[in-house]
Parts: C-alpha cells; structure tokens; sequence
C-alpha cells in the first residue's frame, strides 16, 4: 500500500511509503471470537425457565382444574393445594427446603396431570431463597413454573 503526500513546495509531490500490520488486528479478532464461543455455554447453565401467567385467562367449557401456588415469606412457604392451605416454617432463620419437597412431592401425587405451580415472594424475601423454591418445584416433578405477585394470591 502506498500513500501521497502533497509537500506544498514546488508544486511536486512526495512519495511515502507505508506498510499497514493486520496481524495483530486478525489476531485480536481471533481471541474474541473465541472468547465469545467459549461463554456462550455458560448463559445456558444458568438459566430457569419460567413464564409469566398473567392475570387473564382463557375460559373454557373444562371444570377448573386444581390450582397449586407457593408464595415465599419471611417465616416461611405457604403452599396452597386446591385451595388447601399448608404452611411450611422455616427451621431457625433457614429456610426448610427438604420439607418443601415432601409438600409438593404429596401435592403432585395427589393431582399427578398437574405440571405447573405458581411461585411468589413477599417483598422482604430475597432472591436466593425464591431461586431455591424454583429449583425444589421443578425437582418435586412440577416443570412449569410460573412467577406471579404476591398480592393475587389468596392465603
């Protein structure tokens, strides 16, 4: 690649030669393309599916089915199973997940064409332990989990 460059004397111009080093352009390209690939799998590590239900739905001709809602507080899991209420404490300051999972397990032997529940938080709750409420419902048999306000539901 060569360039001109107008000296201003003499009406002439100057020759300048210049060698343009993409190497290491290409090189750095190279890593971030690499880099990019390489954290691309870690997104889907760590991601939960849930959808959002809404308040509206569908009507249909169908007999309502059985709800089931979980909503997590500050003393503990209230879990209402067809409108049967349940309440889960905490253990000490420690939330009782193994006796979360043996609530829904009984809940999800009870209505087994169940696959959803609905989950909330009260305000004061934070995100770990509703992560964790998450993790215990899909592992208790119920993949479709859904985050819903704290105030629609009825405890």
């Amino acid at each position: 690649m060569s360039i001109s460059v107008d000296g201003g004397k003499r009406g002439g111009k100057k020759s300048l030669t210049a060698e343009l080093n993409l190497v290491p352009y290409i090189d750095l390209l190279t890593c971030m393309v690499a880099f990019l690939l390489i954290t691309a799998v870690w997104t889907q590590l760590s991601q939960l599916n849930v959808k959002d239900k809404g308040t509206g739905g569908e009507e249909t001709g169908d007999p309502p089915m059985a709800k089931i809602e979980l909503l997590v507080g500050a003393e503990g899991f209230h879990l209402s199973v067809a409108g049967e209420a349940q309440i889960v404490p905490k253990k000490g300051d420690d939330y009782d997940f193994p006796a979360l999972l043996a609530s829904l397990k009984k809940a999800k032997q009870g209505h087994p064409d169940k696959d959803d529940v609905q989950i909330a938080a009260e305000d004061s709750v934070l995100f770990d332990p509703l992560a964790q409420a998450m993790d215990t419902a899909i592992s208790a048999g119920f993949p479709l989990v859904s985050l819903t306000d704290s105030g629609a539901m009825r405890f």
